[in-house]
């Protein structure tokens, strides 16, 4: 049974949206490494404008599916 030691090597693109209405995703943040070696860094800053300020993250692993994370 192969295990994956870092879970970074699954992952293709991750994309950010800092301030997500809920309908429409725009990317303010994206994490898409130059080379196929290469892994996403997996830990980003940005600023937060308000407490209601929603923040959407779109994972996108390396089969091409697709999670959507909304905070």
């Amino acid at each position: 049974d192969e295990q994956i030691a870092d879970f970074r090597a699954q992952i293709d693109v991750v994309l950010i949206d800092t301030d997500y209405n809920g309908k429409t995703f725009n990317i303010c943040v994206s994490d898409v490494p130059e080379k196929k070696k290469d892994f996403v860094k997996a830990k980003y800053e940005f600023p937060v404008k308000n407490k209601k300020q929603k923040i959407a993250v779109k994972i996108i692993d390396m089969m091409g599916e697709e999670v959507l994370i909304v905070e």
